[in-house]
């Protein structure tokens, strides 16, 4: 089971995450809280490691795990995205805490740049920026390595064509970023049997 945004006015899903996405009918729904509260509920009814808890989303909810990563960073341990990105300005994310991220991007992805862009929320940074705005919260240095091995992650790009930047050094305690760059990528990526 996992759970599901809210309807908007065409019957389409959404979680209402940054300025950029994706509440574009202006419901205002608090999805950050409704999905802390779903978090505290399942830690009082099951065997839950408080130090493990991790958020993973592709696109929209994407931009969710950045948010709850935010607003959360207390119990939100590491948020992997696929395709999205946080806050446009690093001053509307409030991580009082380290929280390990990983952005995986296409860098052809037609929905949500790669550079970065503006849906008709707003803007939203590119999959450098939002790493590196990541790094920072995390006290990282933004001295990336790019020197580990490059993955085949992408099974319609022929080779290992996604390059890993980790932002590991001088991070506060459970912090780190990184992002994986898939050359040649969709917003949607097939992902081969290695990811």
């Amino acid at each position: 089971m996992h759970p599901d945004g809210t309807r908007d006015q065409d019957q389409a899903q959404f979680w209402n995450a940054t300025d950029a996405c994706c509440d574009f009918y202006g419901s205002g729904v608090d999805d950050s809280g409704y999905l802390r509260s779903l978090i505290d509920q399942i830690i009082v009814e099951l065997n839950v490691d408080t130090d493990r808890i991790y958020l993973i989303g592709y696109s929209n909810r994407a931009f969710m795990a950045y948010r709850m990563a935010c607003d959360h960073a207390d119990i939100i341990a590491a948020v992997a995205s696929l395709a999205g990105a946080t806050f446009a300005n690093p001053e509307d994310c409030s991580a009082a805490e380290p929280v390990r991220t990983l952005q995986i991007h296409g860098t052809l992805d037609g929905a949500i740049d790669y550079l970065g862009g503006e849906t008709d929320q707003g803007p939203y940074p590119g999959a450098v920026e939002t790493t590196e705005q990541w790094a920072s919260f995390n006290q990282c240095s933004l001295d990336a390595d790019s020197s580990l091995p490059t993955l085949d992650l992408d099974s319609r790009v022929p080779g290992f064509e996604t390059m890993v930047a980790r932002y590991a050094d001088d991070c506060d305690p459970g912090g780190r970023s990184e992002l994986w760059t898939i050359a040649g990528g969709s917003h949607n990526p097939p992902l081969s049997a290695d990811f």
